[in-house]
């Protein structure tokens, strides 16, 4: 669904802006760290790679590579759309909202962050909220059976964002 309306709205700002020509290719690229509930946190770098609309709005598909102390390896897969305020100036404040899905070792589950920052030239920082639903199946022993079964659980893990990066 969010897909979709990022879809079409880039359609519709690539349409109206063609003409002019300020749509253009797009890179961020970040790397930083999530807190993961109180008791973790996961190093993670992401690249999206997307286009802009008159420089102000940022439109792309990102893939990523984190690795989390309790969790393992993940890899989030995601659309995303960054609001500069100013992007005629060096410095600009923006804002960024990533949604998409986290592939794991025998799980999965949504990748979804909000942040806040501002980019410098081409340097860029964020910092914001992060929220996760990730399934993953554990192994237990059932002693009233005597074997061991696969059970599948789901956890919600939220926390804050810190990346650092540059963008072109």
């Amino acid at each position: 669904m969010a897909l979709s309306i990022l879809l079409v709205s880039a359609s519709l700002f690539a349409q109206e802006n063609k003409s002019e020509g300020k749509f253009k290719y797009s890179n961020i690229t970040e790397f930083g760290f999530i807190t993961v509930n109180p008791q973790s946190f996961a190093f993670e770098g992401t690249t999206v790679q997307g286009f802009s609309i008159n420089k102000k709005h940022h439109l792309g598909l990102g893939i990523g590579m984190g690795v989390n102390l309790e969790y393992g390896y993940y890899m989030p897969v995601f659309a995303n759309y960054r609001l500069y305020f100013h992007p005629e100036r060096t410095f600009s404040p923006h804002v960024n909202y990533a949604l998409g899905g986290i592939i794991m070792e025998e799980s999965g589950g949504i990748y979804n962050t909000l942040t806040a920052g501002f980019k410098a030239g081409a340097f860029s920082f964020d910092s914001g909220l992060s929220w996760m639903m990730v399934t993953r199946r554990e192994r237990g022993y059932v002693p009233a059976y005597g074997y061991y079964v696969n059970d599948w659980h789901a956890y919600f893990p939220f926390g804050f964002v810190l990346k650092f990066g540059f963008s072109f």
